[in-house]
């Protein structure tokens, strides 16, 4: 972005409210932090701690302040989220929320918009993609969908969602949703033969064995429980087909036990940085038959192409998935794919090809480009009258 000398905006205060801090985020937050400070713009980013369940997947951490505010999470009957956030909100000229039915201070902070008070912006997916369709849910989230000053769309296709749903193209900014794709090529081109090793001799495995990873939160979407049924399959069409998961979640205990019973999988829980970086070098292919969700970019980081199937629940990253080029998309039977797997790996030529183009897809989305778009997006809305 260019920035100019005593920028109009200066003085000017973004709150940013969420419902934890994950991993993932942080370095995205410190870049915008210092994007917008360039114009004068003061970030603030109030969160709170992880409930139980979302502290099993390992991946919560805290922003320093005065960037970071973390304040207490209140539910009510177990479905609506409540944070004593008055001040932060109160002070600022921008409020940015995620657009999700279970924020009980979206619906204030919607009254406050409507009425000229608070200037409100959404993030997120657009549309509702896991709620099923005819529920009260799914009518709420596309009733109030139009209901903002500004949206931040993760993608091109999360902006024709919100852009259908009658809100203005000229007020919707794509931030290309990403994680530090940098930092973890960095770490990936760091792993050397020794660790890798290593890494296999803890695993129990040899270098003639052929690796495949699932990696991400083990929720029911991700349909981890499906693929570990699948691998009986795919390990009796090729004995040396080993099967990695890595990640935690309210999954985690249920995935050990079929791991238990089959020798080719092994569970290891939530990896990070560099713990990470060497069991995905282990791998050949990424294979994510539920859910598709920023972990995408961590397997094309790697050059692992990613197997998923054609399901309604995926998010919107899924747009990053090039049939045939740097991925694939089957249907939704899971025997057809666990041959498709078996097929791709014995046809070397294929396999290459595949991996030298997700390699390059992970160039192609980065946490400075986010950035980029997100504080382009807020110095737009700030400017708009």
């Amino acid at each position: 972005m260019t920035r100019s000398p005593g920028s109009p905006l200066a003085g000017k205060r973004v709150c940013v409210i969420q419902a934890v801090m994950k991993r993932y985020r942080e370095p995205f937050y410190l870049r915008l932090r210092d994007l917008l400070a360039s114009d004068g713009i003061e970030l603030e980013v109030v969160y709170g701690p992880p409930w139980p369940q979302e502290a099993l997947r390992g991946d919560n951490v805290d922003l320093s302040p005065p960037l970071g505010r973390r304040v207490p999470n209140w539910w009510l009957f177990g479905r609506v989220l409540m944070q004593p956030v008055l001040r932060p909100w109160m002070r600022a000229d921008l409020v940015i929320v995620e657009h999700a039915n279970k924020y009980a201070l979206n619906y204030f902070l919607m009254l406050l918009d409507a009425a000229g008070i608070k200037r409100l912006a959404y993030w997120g997916h657009g549309r509702d993609r896991q709620t099923p369709e005819g529920t009260f849910g799914a009518w709420l989230r596309r009733r109030t969908l139009a209901w903002s000053h500004w949206w931040f769309a993760y993608t091109r296709g999360a902006l024709e969602d919100v852009a259908a749903a009658g809100f203005p193209r000229d007020r919707i900014t794509v931030v290309g949703n990403a994680i530090d794709t940098q930092a973890l090529r960095e770490q990936l081109a760091s792993v050397g033969p020794t660790q890798v090793e290593a890494a296999r001799q803890r695993l129990g495995w040899s270098e003639f064995d052929r690796v495949v990873v699932c990696c991400g939160s083990l929720h029911p979407n991700k349909h981890v429980d499906a693929l570990i049924e699948a691998s009986d399959a795919m390990h009796a069409a090729d004995p040396r087909l080993r099967l990695l998961v890595i990640g935690g979640g309210p999954g985690l205990h249920r995935v050990q036990e079929l791991a238990a019973s089959r020798p080719w999988v092994r569970c290891v829980g939530p990896q990070f940085g560099s713990d990470l970086a060497v069991l995905l070098r282990l791998a050949e292919l990424w294979l994510n038959p539920g859910l598709v969700g920023l972990g995408v970019l961590d397997a094309f980081c790697a050059g692992l192409p990613v197997i998923t199937r054609d399901i309604d629940v995926h998010s919107p990253e899924v747009e990053y998935i090039e049939h045939g080029v740097n991925g694939l998309i089957l249907g939704t039977d899971m025997a057809a794919y666990a041959g498709a797997v078996i097929e791709l790996l014995h046809d070397d030529k294929r396999l290459r090809r595949m991996q030298r183009a997700a390699h390059d897809s992970a160039a192609r989305r980065s946490i400075d480009a986010m950035a980029e778009n997100f504080a382009r997006g807020i110095t737009a809305c700030l400017s708009r009258r």
